[in-house]
């Protein structure tokens, strides 16, 4: 995998969740973030965000029951900084979930993923990529990601 993994979040809630969430984080930065959703008890950052770092680069709310994060990070999606997003909002909304999707710089891998009830749920693959192809996200990364299923 190479170092930068950015990761496209949906939350999806009821409108009071939503809103929670939303006066919650409407001013984080990265440093909020962790130390909302990281483990207190974690004694590294991977183990505590599931990545080495994180960075935010576009939130906001899309419409009374959705609310969107972009996030960029080192190695790995922050899949622990996710999962404790999820556990936070299922208190205020027991039916809440995240769903969304992943990539590394170089496409290896892609993946879809949905943290809901159930648990944490993925399905990735790799794309080879021709950077010649002017329209490569749309013709290979793009179909790539829709033959995904979880």
């Amino acid at each position: 995998m190479a170092n930068i993994c950015t990761t496209q979040i949906n939350i999806y809630a009821n409108e009071s969740t939503i809103d929670w969430f939303e006066r919650l984080v409407k001013t984080y930065d990265e440093q909020d973030y962790i130390g909302q959703f990281g483990d207190p008890e974690a004694e590294n950052m991977i183990d505590r965000i599931g990545s080495k770092w994180v960075y935010v680069t576009e939130n906001y709310r899309v419409d009374q029951h959705e609310y969107y994060i972009a996030l960029e990070s080192a190695w790995y999606m922050p899949d622990v900084l996710m999962k404790n997003i999820y556990t936070q909002l299922a208190e205020n909304d027991p039916g809440a979930f995240l769903s969304g999707r992943f990539w590394d710089e170089a496409y290896s891998p892609i993946g879809i993923f949905e943290i809901n009830s159930s648990g944490f749920h993925t399905a990735e693959t790799d794309v080879e990529v021709d950077f010649d192809e002017e329209y490569y996200w749309d013709e290979q990364i793009e179909p790539a990601f829709n033959r995904l299923e979880l």
